[in-house]
């Protein structure tokens, strides 16, 4: 992708957060730190990743420990703290990146082949199990979308991607997943094409992907605004995003 590209894809990710809402994000995934942190200067809320609430700009303080975020934060919280979050839906959205993901919304960040002699090993799936099914929406997102990284079912099941509802609690499971060839929303269940980037085409999408597809209407993602692209340059003017997108 181009640097353009890149933007837009982020800029996408960040449309999928709603206004005010308070995400979790992991430190080894700079696009969707920069997405949750364009989102909630653009449209209130938190973003809370590694620990640390709110990181006064540049961006990529978050990624130089305690020692760059010092004074620049509104404060630490611990793991076990971030999860009582989670289960209480004070946070209440989060992104992931798996290395598959399949027409259920299942993820899998732990291995691949089969279970008794797996051919790849990953460093597994944290709290992946238990934030699909605690937080009130959660996001995937590929930087390549093939259909060995989009298969019909995963290979190991790290993260469930069905919907929760019990007693008034409620999530979305995986509601939706952002590549770098467009959107793809799970409705009803059913994984449906939402958007196109302008670089490709839905036939692209539905060629690049493993398990089967609603197409209906899928529109093209629309390019960033001017107060996006200056609040996202402002914010990471560094580039942090090109790391896992730029190729």
């Amino acid at each position: 992708m181009t640097p353009e590209q890149v933007d837009q894809v982020v800029v996408t990710m960040s449309r999928q957060v709603p206004d005010g809402a308070f995400v979790g994000v992991g430190l080894g995934t700079p696009s969707a730190l920069v997405a949750s942190v364009l989102a909630t200067r653009l449209r209130g809320g938190h973003v809370l990743a590694g620990g640390t609430i709110d990181v006064e700009l540049p961006i990529d303080r978050w990624f130089g420990g305690s020692d760059a975020t010092n004074g620049f934060t509104t404060g630490y919280v611990s793991h076990f703290t971030s999860m009582e979050w989670a289960e209480t839906q004070t946070m209440t959205m989060q992104f992931l990146r798996p290395a598959q993901i399949d027409g259920s919304g299942n993820l899998n960040t732990s291995r691949l082949g089969p279970v008794a002699t797996p051919t790849r090993r990953f460093p597994g799936g944290l709290a992946t199990g238990d934030v699909t099914q605690l937080l009130p929406k959660v996001v995937a997102y590929l930087p390549a979308h093939r259909q060995r990284n989009t298969p019909e079912k995963v290979d190991f099941v790290t993260g469930t991607g069905r919907s929760t509802e019990a007693s008034g609690y409620q999530s979305q499971g995986v509601a939706a997943l952002v590549t770098d060839l467009g959107v793809i929303e799970w409705r009803d269940g059913v994984p449906t094409l939402t958007e196109t980037h302008p670089w490709t085409t839905s036939q692209d999408v539905v060629n690049s992907t493993g398990f089967s597809l609603r197409v209906s209407d899928a529109r093209v993602s629309a390019t960033p605004t001017e107060s996006e692209q200056s609040t996202l340059d402002q914010i990471d003017p560094r580039r942090l995003r090109d790391r896992e997108l730029l190729r």
